[in-house]
């Protein structure tokens, strides 16, 4: 008999882990289904943190490079190969993407403002990278204006919900109340109760994005993006 302990848990994005597998091994449709999926929504996400069209294309592409091998620092190894399906590749890949550009704005500032020490043991002392003033940016994938937008949007969004329906989910989703016992606390037809959270969850989405645009017509986020990028560490 085998022991439960001993047995190993399927990879909770396994999928992914399979799609990056198969485009490293060169596979035509996996590639491109890779680059159908990742390069526009990471265009997306970059534009959304203030990039241009022009450089938030410019970073992506590099980094859709790097994932087959282009290489970073004479480096030719496929940076899909480090993917290990631990979390989405979307949240992976946007964070590699983010760092890249953080990367690029520290090299921009040191070569800005690269400072002059009259003491050359103590420029010696460390990085001067490390010391060039305002060097140390903030690397949260979500600068707090942005964060606080997106939490208004979603506190908006529950708002608007009635309070049954808000109750419902909560019970469903937080507590993991079946939709049949709902339903005999509600004393209605499964059925209703199922409609209920449907549209209270389309109901989250589309007034979440509406006043998200109405706040910033300009930052192109839809909602697969505001779900990913919540995925990705934002604390609202």
């Amino acid at each position: 008999m085998t022991n439960p302990s001993s047995e190993v848990k399927p990879l909770k994005h396994a999928e992914d882990l399979d799609l990056t597998d198969r485009a490293v091994a060169g596979e035509e449709s996996a590639v491109k289904a890779f680059q159908e999926e990742y390069q526009p929504m990471l265009e997306r996400v970059m534009m959304s943190r203030g990039l241009d069209k022009v450089s938030a294309g410019d970073l992506v592409a590099d980094v859709i490079a790097e994932c087959f091998g282009a290489g970073k620092k004479g480096e030719t190894r496929p940076l899909l190969e480090k993917f290990e399906g631990r979390s989405s590749l979307s949240t992976w890949l946007i964070r590699i993407t983010w760092n890249r550009w953080l990367d690029l704005k520290r090299r921009d500032k040191f070569r800005g403002e690269l400072p002059v020490y009259t003491d050359a043991d103590d420029a010696g002392a460390e990085d001067q990278f490390d010391r060039v003033e305002g060097a140390n940016l903030d690397e949260n994938l979500l600068d707090e204006d942005l964060s606080a937008l997106m939490g208004r949007a979603i506190k908006a969004a529950f708002d608007s919900l009635d309070p049954g329906v808000l109750l419902m989910l909560k019970l469903s989703y937080l507590h993991g109340i079946s939709q049949s016992v709902i339903a005999q606390m509600w004393q209605c037809d499964q059925t209703r109760v199922s409609r209920a959270l449907t549209s209270a969850k389309e109901q989250i989405a589309s007034v979440t994005m509406r006043t998200i645009e109405e706040a910033d017509a300009g930052l192109e986020l839809e909602w697969d993006d505001f779900q990913k990028l919540c995925a990705a560490g934002l604390d609202l």
